[in-house]
């Protein structure tokens, strides 16, 4: 079965990737402490290579978004594996074109990286090389939909229809704050290792130095430095060579947002951001 690690971009999952990966999978380097490497252990959906033997290619060339009717196989094709799966996603989790992104057979649940989405707009414009009024204007969106060479087309829609996408899927959920993350990265690690733990048979061991010690190496800082002095490949090749962690601060939005892009991001997402306590 496939648990979700699950986010709007620019929330946070990379970093709780970085931190899931260098714990779980410590043992498969044998002290290279090659984060990025790790990380490719959880991998990201939807891949290309997960629809190998699935897609026609030549099918797709004149309609993109056909690949969504492939995500359950796809999905079926991973959990011929019988183990637990923890994969990547921005997709938000509703039908796109008549096709479901996932079923109750697939998926067992989902870790889920929420932010603060006035500080989305700001890490999106400048990821992207966009404006912040253009950055504002595809969070709004119900009709944004991303496409790159290495991945199936991902349905993000608008950070609202995200978020309530993954909140109303009923699959057990643990929430996480990006904010959360800035504060305490070692506390969210060690509460997302228990909720793990459910889902699998040899439980996870929580060990408190361990933890303590992934903390410290996956700091923002560091994934930061890292990325500064080894290329991060999972940039898009779209952004210009853009960096993928660049401040990660809280509140920065207060000095990059103009207050009329402000009313417009707490006028539309009130309720939930009222109800993660954003505002």
């Amino acid at each position: 079965m496939i648990l979700w690690l699950a986010s709007y971009p620019k929330s946070g999952n990379t970093w709780m990737r970085a931190l899931l990966s260098s714990y779980l999978f410590e043992k498969y380097f044998k002290g290279n402490q090659d984060i990025f490497s790790k990380m490719k252990l959880i991998k990201r959906f939807p891949a290309k290579s997960a629809f190998n033997g699935l897609v026609n290619e030549e099918t797709l060339k004149n309609n993109k978004l056909e690949a969504f009717k492939y995500f359950i196989k796809a999905q079926e094709k991973i959990n011929q594996d019988p183990k637990l799966h923890i994969i990547k996603t921005h997709n938000f989790c509703g039908a796109v074109e008549g096709s479901n992104f996932t079923d109750k057979y697939n998926t067992a649940g989902s870790i889920y990286v929420v932010r603060d989405p006035r500080a989305v707009a700001v890490s999106y414009a400048y990821y992207s090389n966009i404006s912040f009024e253009k950055s504002v204007e595809l969070m709004l969106s119900n009709n944004r939909i991303s496409f790159n060479d290495k991945y199936y087309p991902e349905a993000r829609l608008s950070w609202k229809t995200h978020l309530l996408s993954w909140e109303s899927y009923p699959a057990p959920r643990h929430v996480i704050k990006y904010e959360d993350l800035l504060e305490n990265s070692a506390s969210i690690l060690k509460s997302a290792l228990v909720f793990i733990n459910q889902f699998i048979k040899d439980k996870i061991i929580i060990d408190e130095n361990k933890i303590l010690k992934v903390a410290e190496e996956c700091s923002f800082k560091n994934l930061k430095r890292l990325e500064d002095k080894k290329t991060f490949d999972e940039i898009e090749k779209n952004k210009n060579d853009k960096e993928f962690f660049r401040k990660g601060l809280k509140d920065d939005w207060k000095n990059e947002l103009s207050p009329k892009l402000i009313y417009e991001i707490e006028k539309n997402f009130k309720d939930e951001m009222k109800n993660l306590n954003y505002i």
